[in-house]
């Protein structure tokens, strides 16, 4: 009977303490919900990285391009290439015994700071999952055909993004970021698909055939060549003619004129982890090209990104631990404004224990219950948020994942909220409530 009055009478505490008790309740679930937060899109960015390099273990590009250079500017086309290799390295690896399959790729262009990449169709049946929209004239397995050297295949976000549909044109800028300085060149890519989302960086890209990023090397070599003209005249000549830049591709020529088949990188899929190292370990000792492995690369970066996420969730933690002893402090303040609740509580027969137990439990609820809201508020929230994130940032997040340091930050606030408990209920149990009062 004791311990049920006791409840009753920390129910009606919190009631008639509603706007303390929902400042605390909501100050734990707003650390709990970005705790919650930080561990989600963390998990999300690892899991969108490590899905990527398994689809290709080893990445060869030009000489001199570090492992990160590679994975980031090939992977996730958020870097510019290092340089170029010749297209004659691609046909090599393709002929590996130790080799299943090889996906060239050339930066081009960029399109309102989307880089532009060719790619053969191989590519693009290795890595969609089949088009939302595409071409009357297209054949799917094969979309870049010898007819289709203007087509242009669009990740699922960019086409939601810049409302890019089939049978519409737009002009890339030259170079591989598009800023304000960018100039637009007169060749004219030709919407012929888009693809279906795959949840990962190729959302956010536009592929194009392999050979027009070709054909617009060609086309800027003769621009060129019509201005080394006009600079041999003004005595220059030499210097223009020595290395020809078109679109970041640059080539040295000198006093040729004629187009190279030139790639940024080639990406390999190996049939093992032994012929991936062996061919990792011939292509960077060549002197011509440097090689990756995907895998080892990916993880280091996201050895990186794990230190971000400890520090994150070190800072959540002080948060929530802050937010527990604001709470502690706010309850103790209470406890002065009901020493003669409690004592009346005594006069009525209620022991010690019944009435120190009484501000335990309110401390407790206090500590679970913003725990619990602070949980399904985090996840809700990233519910609701998930088609932003995945539209502006590209990562495929699950909203109801429960991570690692989330589940660490609800241990460790349930465990400050039990200790701060005990420790309110401590001082009541050894409080004369007589001589307080008297001392009032």
């Amino acid at each position: 009977m004791k311990y049920a009055f006791i409840l009753k009478a920390v129910l009606h505490s919190i009631s008639h303490r509603k706007f303390s008790v929902f400042t605390s309740i909501f100050a734990i679930s707003a650390a709990f919900a970005f705790l919650a937060a930080t561990g989600c899109i963390s998990f999300g960015l690892a899991s969108t990285a490590v899905n990527s390099s398994l689809a290709f273990p080893l990445i060869v590009g030009p000489a001199g391009a570090s492992d990160t250079t590679l994975v980031m500017s090939t992977l996730f086309n958020t870097d510019k290439p290092a340089g170029t290799l010749d297209y004659e390295f691609a046909e090599k690896l393709e002929k590996d015994e130790r080799v299943s399959a090889v996906f060239p790729i050339a930066r081009s262009d960029s399109y309102m700071g989307i880089p532009i990449t060719g790619v053969e169709s191989a590519y693009i049946n290795e890595i969609s999952r089949g088009f939302s929209e595409i071409g009357e004239d297209i054949e799917a397995h094969d979309i870049f055909s010898e007819n289709g050297r203007k087509c242009a295949v669009i990740g699922a976000k960019t086409a939601a993004r810049y409302e890019m549909k089939v049978g519409g044109t737009f002009f890339g800028s030259h170079g591989s970021v598009g800023d304000e300085d960018s100039e637009l060149h007169d060749f004219e890519y030709i919407v012929c698909a888009v693809m279906k989302a795959v949840n990962g960086p190729e959302d956010f890209a536009i592929f194009t055939n392999l050979k027009s990023v070709w054909e617009i090397h060609r086309h800027g070599h003769h621009h060129h060549h019509e201005e080394a003209e006009e600079d041999e005249e003004d005595g220059d000549h030499h210097e223009a003619a020595e290395m020809h830049c078109v679109h970041d591709m640059c080539v040295d020529i000198g006093n040729k004129h004629h187009a190279e088949r030139k790639i940024t990188a080639v990406l390999v899929k190996t049939k093992n982890p032994v012929f991936t190292a062996a061919l990792e370990r011939e292509y960077s000792e060549n002197g011509f090209t440097s090689a990756t492995d995907t895998g080892r690369t990916v993880r280091k970066l996201l050895t990186y990104m794990n230190k971000a996420e400890k520090a994150a969730g070190f800072f959540s933690y002080g948060t929530l631990f802050l937010v527990m002893i604001m709470v502690f402090v706010t309850i103790l303040t209470s406890i002065s404004e009901r020493k003669r609740e409690m004592a009346l509580m005594r006069t009525l027969g209620i022991g010690k224990l019944p009435v120190s137990l009484m501000i335990f439990l309110e401390l407790l609820f206090i500590s679970v219950f913003g725990t619990a809201v602070g949980t399904l508020g985090g996840h809700a929230l990233l519910a609701f948020c998930k088609p932003a994130i995945d539209f502006e940032l590209g990562i495929n997040l699950e909203p109801f994942f429960f991570t690692g340091i989330e589940i660490r930050g609800a241990a460790y606030t349930l465990l400050t909220g039990v200790t701060l408990s005990l420790a309110a209920m401590v001082k009541i149990y050894r409080m004369n409530l007589v001589e307080e009062i008297a001392k009032d």
